[in-house]
């Protein structure tokens, strides 16, 4: 059986799947809103690069002062 990793997963928890989030509009349709909420998490994201793309880590500031 072969095993594939997969570099689209969620940045927050590695969760490999989203869905779409639904709303009920102002006449009472259920409509797609253009966001996307993980499956693992459940955190919503604007945009599926937003679910996948990785956060940048704060940059390390050099400390002068060692001791």
């Amino acid at each position: 059986m072969l095993k594939y990793k997969t570099t689209y997963k969620c940045c927050q928890c590695g969760a490999t799947s989203y869905q779409q989030v639904i709303d009920r509009a102002d006449n009472g349709a259920l409509q797609a809103t253009g966001q996307y909420k993980c499956t693992g998490c459940r955190n919503v994201f604007a945009t599926l690069k937003a679910w996948w793309t990785p956060r940048s880590s704060p940059e390390l500031q050099a400390n002068s002062r060692f001791g």
